[in-house]
């Protein structure tokens, strides 16, 4: 008897959020672009700034050792400390979790 109260209760609720929320769920369809066309802008400007790092590079004079040495320090330099604080997070964890 109670469970069945309840449940009305919620089926209620549930049926009175999503009223109120049809008209902004209308609004957001019809004034924002589909997930599809936000996915082919993003790709659209990758493939614009690839054009544009290979256009500059181009120009720079550098060999692809050079380069290569460039982007390796860069990758370094921008994964040691994630994976450093990454390592810390774990470690305070586990202490915390430690009987």
């Amino acid at each position: 008897m109670i469970k069945a109260i309840i449940n009305g209760i919620f089926k209620l609720v549930i049926s009175l959020v999503s009223i109120l929320l049809t008209p902004i769920d209308l609004i957001i369809e019809q004034f924002l672009p589909d997930i599809s066309n936000a996915l082919k802008y993003v790709s659209d400007f990758f493939d614009i700034i690839g054009d544009v790092a290979a256009f500059v590079v181009s120009y720079t004079g550098l060999n692809l050792t050079v380069l290569g040495i460039i982007v390796s320090i860069s990758t370094f330099i921008l994964t040691v400390p994630l994976m450093v604080q990454t390592i810390k997070l774990a470690i305070s964890w586990y202490d915390k979790l430690k009987p």
